[in-house]
C-alpha cells in the first residue's frame, strides 16, 4: 500500500523540502511517493522528484492509499496563492498585474494551472482518492484561518472532517480548529527533527 506525502514541496523552499524528508525517515521503508501540486524535479536542489496530486490520484483510483499532509502553513494557502509561488520568476509579476483586482479571473487562472478547482489545494479532498485508507495531516499550520473568507474557511473544515488525524504545530491553529469541533493533538513543526534524523 503506497504512502502519498503531500505538501508544498514542488517548489523551492528549503522548509518545504525538509518536510519531505524528515516525513520519509519517519516512515522508514514504506512505499512512499511524494505528491505536490504540480509535477517537479527538485533532485537537484536536494529535494525530490515530485508528481502531481491529480496525476496520482488517476493512478491510485482502485488502491487503497494512506495520504499524508506533510507540514507547512498549508490550510489558509489559497488556490492563487499556490499557482502563483509555482511560476517561474519571470512571470509572476505580470500575472499579478493582470489578475490581482479580479477575483473570479484569478481562481479560474489558478485551477487552470494546478488541475484543481479547489479554493485551498494544499488540502486533499476524499472524492479525489475514494479508496483512501487514511488521511492525515502532519504537523501543519492555519494561524489566520479565522481571518480568511467563509469559503475558504468552510472548505479547509470540511475537508479536516474527513481526516483520521491531524496534528497542528501551534496552538492558535490548535484553537480554531477545536471552535470548529474538529478534534486536532499540537504537534512540533517537522524542521526541528532535521538534527536528529540527519546529524551533521
Amino acid at each position: 500500500m503506497p504512502t502519498i506525502l503531500f505538501g508544498a514541496f514542488d517548489r523551492h523552499n528549503f522548509g518545504d523540502l525538509l518536510f519531505a524528508h524528515i516525513a520519509a525517515a519517519l516512515l522508514r521503508d514504506e512505499d512512499v511517493r511524494f505528491a505536490g501540486l504540480v509535477d517537479r524535479d527538485l533532485q537537484i536542489y536536494g529535494g525530490h522528484r515530485v508528481e502531481s496530486l491529480t496525476r496520482l490520484a488517476a493512478k491510485c483510483a482502485n488502491l487503497p492509499v494512506r495520504l499524508i499532509h506533510v507540514g507547512g502553513e498549508i490550510l489558509t494557502c489559497d488556490a492563487w496563492q499556490a499557482a502563483i509561488m509555482l511560476q517561474p520568476l519571470d512571470t509572476v509579476q505580470g500575472t499579478i498585474a493582470r489578475l490581482d483586482n479580479d477575483k473570479a479571473a484569478r481562481h479560474a487562472w489558478a485551477a487552470r494551472q494546478l488541475g484543481l478547482n479547489d479554493l485551498a489545494p494544499y488540502c486533499i479532498s476524499r472524492a479525489l482518492f475514494p479508496l483512501a485508507e487514511s488521511i492525515a495531516y502532519l504537523g501543519v499550520g492555519g494561524v489566520d484561518l479565522d481571518a480568511r473568507e467563509l469559503a475558504l474557511r468552510t472548505e479547509v473544515l470540511v475537508k479536516l472532517a474527513g481526516a483520521d488525524w491531524i496534528g497542528v504545530r501551534d496552538e492558535r491553529t490548535l484553537a480554531h480548529l477545536a471552535a470548529a469541533g474538529i478534534a486536532a493533538s499540537l504537534v512540533p513543526d517537522p524542521a526541528v527533527m532535521v538534527a536528529e534524523f540527519f546529524g551533521q
